[in-house]
């Protein structure tokens, strides 16, 4: 992306879709900063709604060598 995320989506057959981010430009602040992690996956939860889970797979702040999210269905009725 333009801001330096390399990001992509991916589906995973199983109605989920996995968003990775191959990069990140903010790494030196989140590993000083972890709430920033944080907050970023809440923004997503936040914007893709009550209708789906949002759980963290892969942190670069933890090792990987990506962050990944998988989205699937569940949680509540979704946001219109």
């Amino acid at each position: 992306t333009e801001e330096g995320y390399m990001a992509g989506v991916h589906p995973q057959g199983d109605r989920s879709f996995l968003l990775v981010e191959n990069h990140c430009p903010i790494c030196a602040a989140a590993v000083a900063c972890t709430g920033l992690c944080g907050k970023e996956l809440e923004v997503f939860q936040a914007v893709l709604g009550k209708g789906v889970i949002v759980e963290r797979t892969e942190h670069i702040v933890a090792g990987a060598r990506r962050c990944a999210y998988r989205v699937s269905p569940g949680g509540g009725k979704a946001a219109i």
